[in-house]
This record gives structure tokens, C-alpha cells and sequence, in this order.
């Protein structure tokens, strides 16, 4: 049994993560997008694909075959912070992980992306992480990530060993209890999968609805969060928190029992039809449902048991090519499922640090049958306090780099550079194994004697193949990048031809193999005002305008700047509207 749960552990961590690289390309795009990005329309094994990073402002970047997205960044956020004795160090979590990963983050939802911001703050604690709309978030997020505090788990068939470090890894993001409980789904679908060898069938979904009423009581018995979290809790929801869990339960309810019709008359050749049913009348395709944490749960659960019929392969491959679905995120979730019942079964292609992958998920295994096992090495959160901006989270010092909480980092790959002009994205690999695209300032002064882009490897092939390349050869103003024109993020609504892509990356981007902006940091010029200026007053859209003010607020004389700008953008709207009032 124990090297057959070895098996089934690295398997299920190694599928989880294949699905998220096959579902990350087509994640909320349509048709044409998913076109531009891998060539074709449809995905059927990791390839190197092309995405925009950072908004607006930020740059064009090629990802290779195999490139994760946050759910598997989050899920081993959470492996590392379980300690070698099973613990799970929750501190470390909430105001090291989650703050740290701001910097990294691949295709992260906004709920997750404000919980870690407001966890930079000193004030904020994981059981009081408050920061607004928090008691409406809902979310996927938390369900994608727990799958370690099972995996380390010593006893399979006691759901209250792993469920309370379930519930508080998910609150430190969530707090509605459509988040909370598809974490709690999730995990003891896998527990019971991970125990039985067989993934959890119809009969065994509306049994769930019993995990999910459980969740008050878990709660009760967790001092920190019955004393801090619970009372704040329901004043901001102005509920009950039992009235709430119940709510949650009897939609699950509602929701089994139309997969469980779906799938009463259902054949081998219907697999991918009666998925795509169900996804539809879930609404799983719409905006308000598709990122439910309660419904990518039960969307996972039936992927997982029509994968006995369609096959493993075949199943992810449905899930990542229904498009305007969450596509990574319900299949990091099946992945985990159908890897824990079918540790034999084979994928096509290869994954982004599966090795280290491999690494973490045997420590976890080791930790559930209490064998010694490492414990990753953080800093005093006593002490330590993650930098405010996320930008700033790369530090160098005599030594080397490093990125803040973790350790030593390496560049292992080409600088892409922004539109806005102070920053630049790197590849990195950190000494535990794992890599990294990492924001940073790009005239920060991170040269080291001892660093080089091949100072480090991915252990991913096809890596880098770019289309087109700037030449070696720098040219005469190599340390100085002139001011570049901003131009609009591509959009579902008004995407940009592919080679047009590669032009404006071209445009951008400044490549060497000695990866300048860490070798020989470039003096950047100064923020181009009038070009910020001119394109907020072309619409005076609330969105555009709020986004240059966060840029300005991270330069050194953000202030003067910040002045600046407002005043020209307020003159001019000030001047449009005596312009448009009616003469009396």
C-alpha cells in the first residue's frame, strides 16, 4: 500500500499540473485568440505559445512548452509551507508565499491577486485578511491549491486530519463559502480517490453536501478563526455563517443531481458531449458561474469519472478545448483526480519543472508516512515584512540574487520589457528546482561577477524558440531605450493578428544572452509624460487613467510625477467641458 501511495501521489501531483499547462493557452479565450497564441485551434499536447504579461503596460512574452499558470505556482506554495512533521505553517502561507507571488504570478484571478496584496500589509493576519469584497469571493482560487494538505495526509479516512488546514489555507483568500467549500469538495474527492484507487462517482457527490454543512463546525473548533475570523466574518456578510454553508450545500445538491441525470443514459461516445452539457446548463460558460469554486469542483468530479470511459488523455483535452470555460482550473482539478486513480496512465508532452514537481510531491508523501522529511527554510515572519510593491520583490546583495522569502535566484533566460518602461520580466530559476517569470525594475542594480543567463537551466525543453531575434550586436545607444508609443492590450473583443505580435515584441523587446537588465543594468529614461497624457485624455477612461497613476505611484519622484500628470489630465477635462456647455 505505501509504495502504491507514493505512486498514486506523484502521478496525481505531475496530471494536476498537465492540466493546468494544457488548459493555461486557452483559458477564457475564444477561437481566435487561442489561434494566435499556439497556431491552431485546438490543443492537444504543451507547445511554446506567446502571451501578454502585465496588462496594458506590460509586455508580449514567450512561454515554453509546458509553462504553468497560479494554480500549480499556489499548489506548490502550499507544499512547501507544510513542514517535514506535517504541519501546516499557515503564517508563512499567508504573509510569504501569497505576498511573494505577486511578483511571479501566471494568468492569476483578481480576488487572489487583491487577498495577496493586502497580506503585504503588517497589519493584515491570515484569519483577518478583510480587504474589500473579500466576503463575496467565491472563487476557484482556494480549490485549486489544497491538494498537498492531502497528499500529505496520514490518515486518508479522517477527514478532520486534513480539512481544517484546508479551510484555513482557502479563507487567507476567500471568503465566501462557494470558495471555501469547493476546497473542501475537492480535497475529499481526492482523499477518497488517493484511498480507493477509484474516482468518486454520482452515488458518492450528494454525500459531499454533508462535508460542505461540516464546515461550521471545523471552524468552531479552530480557536483563531472562531475568535478572530468568524465574528468579522458575519458582521460583513450580515448572515450566519451556518445559514450561509447551507445555502452553499443545497446548491450543490441542485447541481449533482442534474449531472447525475446527464449522466444516467449516457455511453462511451457521449463523454465529451455530456461534459459540454453540463458545463452549459451550470453556466459554466458564462462570466458570473464559470470561476466558481463550488462548480469547478463538481466540473472536475465528472471530467474525472468520464475519463474511466474516454480515456485520461482524451478527457483533459475535452476540458482544455471548451472554450470560455475555466479551462486550466477545472483541469488542474481532474488531473489531480485522474492521476491519484490512474498512476499508470500517460501524458503527451512534458511539463515545466516536473522534476521538482516530482521532488515536492514525494517529500508530501514521505511527511503522510511520517518518514523524516525537509522542511522548507523561511524567514522569521516575526521579523520579516514582504517589500509593498511587488516590483521590488528581486533584491541583490555581494552574493547574488535573490527573491525575497524564497532564496537564491538565477536568470535563465532572454529580459522582455514593457511599454512601461521601468519594468522588465525575467526568466528565473530558484535553487529548490522551480522557475519563475519575475517583474522587476529594470534599472535596478542587480549585476553580479558571478551571474550569466546560462547560470541556470529549466529542465523544460523547446524552451525560448523565439520566432524572430534581435541581433547579438548592441547598438551604439545600448544603454539608453527611447520612449516607446503606448498601444492597447489585446482583448477578446479586438485581438491583435499574430504578427503583429511579434512585431510589437520585437519593438520592445532587448535581447542579449547576457541578459542586460541583470548584467549591465540600462538607464532607463524618464517616464514620458505627454505620451501618458495623450492617451488619457483621448476617452478620459476612469480604467486607463487609474492604471498610469498606479505606474507613476512605483517611480522614485512618484509624487512630483503623479502632480503632474493629474494636472494636465484635469485641465484638459476641464476645458472639454466648458467646451461641450451650452451657451446661455
Amino acid at each position: 500500500m505505501s509504495e502504491n501511495r507514493l505512486k498514486r501521489t506523484t502521478a496525481s501531483a505531475l496530471w494536476s499540473a498537465y492540466g493546468d499547462v494544457m488548459g493555461f493557452p486557452t483559458e477564457l479565450a475564444s477561437d481566435r485568440i487561442v489561434q494566435q497564441r499556439i497556431g491552431h485551434p485546438k490543443i492537444s499536447r504543451p507547445e511554446p505559445w506567446k502571451r501578454q504579461i502585465g496588462g496594458r503596460f506590460g509586455a508580449m512574452i514567450q512561454l515554453p512548452a509546458g509553462a504553468y499558470s497560479d494554480d500549480t505556482q499556489l499548489r506548490l506554495s502550499t507544499g512547501r509551507a507544510i513542514t517535514g512533521q506535517g504541519y501546516f505553517d499557515v503564517e508563512a502561507f499567508a504573509k510569504i508565499e501569497l505576498p511573494v507571488w505577486q511578483c511571479y504570478a501566471l494568468g492569476a484571478g483578481r480576488g487572489s491577486k487583491a487577498a495577496a496584496g493586502a497580506l503585504c500589509n503588517r497589519s493584515s493576519s491570515w484569519f483577518g485578511n478583510f480587504f474589500p469584497n473579500y466576503e463575496n469571493g467565491g472563487g476557484n482560487g482556494a480549490a485549486m491549491r489544497v491538494q498537498p494538505h492531502v497528499w500529505a495526509a496520514a490518515d486518508l479516512r479522517n477527514k478532520d486530519s486534513y480539512l481544517p488546514d484546508v479551510i484555513r489555507n482557502a479563507v487567507c483568500t476567500h471568503g465566501h463559502m462557494r470558495g471555501v467549500a469547493g476546497a473542501v469538495v475537492h480535497a475529499v474527492s481526492l482523499a477518497y480517490t488517493l484511498d480507493s484507487g477509484k474516482v468518486p462517482g454520482p452515488e458518492h457527490w450528494l454525500e459531499l453536501a454533508n462535508d460542505i454543512r461540516n464546515i461550521p463546525k471545523l471552524i468552531a473548533l479552530d480557536s483563531e478563526l472562531s475568535t478572530f475570523w468568524l465574528p468579522v466574518w458575519e458582521q460583513k456578510s450580515e448572515r450566519s455563517l451556518s445559514a450561509a454553508v447551507d445555502e452553499v450545500a443545497q446548491e450543490w445538491t441542485r447541481s449533482v443531481a442534474v449531472a447525475s441525470d446527464l449522466l444516467a443514459t449516457m455511453s462511451q461516445s457521449d463523454c465529451a458531449i455530456i461534459y459540454t452539457q453540463l458545463i452549459t446548463l451550470e453556466n459554466g460558460l458564462s462570466k458570473e458561474e464559470r470561476g466558481s469554486g463550488l462548480k469547478c469542483a463538481l466540473f472536475a468530479n465528472v471530467a474525472a469519472f468520464l475519463g474511466r470511459l474516454y480515456g485520461s488523455q482524451e478527457i483533459i483535452e475535452t476540458v482544455t478545448n471548451l472554450l470560455d470555460s475555466d479551462t486550466d482550473t477545472i483541469a488542474t482539478m481532474a488531473g489531480a483526480l485522474i492521476g491519484a486513480a490512474n498512476p499508470e496512465a500517460r501524458f503527451i508532452g512534458t511539463i515545466q519543472d516536473q522534476d521538482y514537481i516530482v521532488t515536492e510531491a514525494t517529500r508530501l508523501y514521505d511527511v503522510s508516512q511520517g518518514k523524516p522529511a525537509p522542511t522548507f527554510n523561511y524567514p522569521d515572519t516575526l521579523y520579516w515584512q514582504a517589500p509593498r510593491a511587488a516590483i521590488d520583490m528581486l533584491s541583490r546583495d555581494e552574493k547574488g540574487l535573490t527573491l525575497a522569502g524564497l532564496g537564491r535566484i538565477k536568470p535563465v533566460g532572454d529580459v522582455f520589457y514593457g511599454l512601461q518602461k521601468s519594468n522588465a520580466w525575467c526568466w528565473f530559476k530558484l535553487e529548490f528546482g522551480q522557475s519563475v517569470l519575475v517583474r522587476y525594475r529594470s534599472n535596478a542594480k542587480l549585476n553580479s561577477p558571478t551571474l550569466s543567463s546560462d547560470s541556470g537551466r529549466m529542465d523544460t525543453p523547446d524552451l525560448f524558440q523565439h520566432e524572430q531575434r534581435v541581433s547579438k550586436e548592441p547598438s551604439p545607444n545600448i544603454n539608453t531605450r527611447p520612449p516607446q508609443p503606448l498601444a492597447p492590450s489585446p482583448s477578446a473583443d479586438n485581438p491583435k493578428p499574430l504578427d503583429a505580435e511579434i512585431e510589437m515584441e520585437n519593438h520592445r523587446q532587448f535581447v542579449s544572452e547576457a541578459v542586460p537588465a541583470i548584467v549591465e543594468p540600462a538607464l532607463v529614461s524618464s517616464i514620458d509624460l505627454d505620451a501618458l497624457t495623450n492617451d488619457a485624455i483621448k476617452g478620459f477612461d476612469p480604467q486607463v487613467i487609474g492604471n498610469h497613476l498606479l505606474m507613476l505611484a512605483e517611480q522614485p519622484n512618484a509624487i512630483s510625477l503623479s502632480i503632474a500628470y493629474t494636472s494636465i489630465v484635469i485641465k484638459a477635462r476641464s476645458a472639454r467641458l466648458r467646451h461641450k456647455k451650452p451657451q446661455q
